[in-house]
């Protein structure tokens, strides 16, 4: 599956080769950990099993956090 992705304003193509993708499947393919971002779908956030589809807007965010 190709799916268009945002991160850190830019734009990125990825290709997932599986039928059914999820945002854990995403942030893998752009090396980063759940524990450090997080998925966006269509202006929510989503757990990581939630499945993505070709025609979701998909931003994934880095998470903050300070102390």
């Amino acid at each position: 599956m190709k799916l268009k992705v945002k991160y850190r304003g830019k734009f990125y193509e990825l290709d997932i080769n599986k039928e059914k993708v999820t945002a854990l499947d995403i942030l893998k393919a752009l090396n980063l950990s759940s524990e450090y971002a997080f998925v966006v779908k269509n202006g929510e956030v989503v757990p990581e099993e939630e499945l993505i589809n070709e025609t979701d807007d998909i931003k994934v965010v880095n998470a903050i956090s300070g102390g």
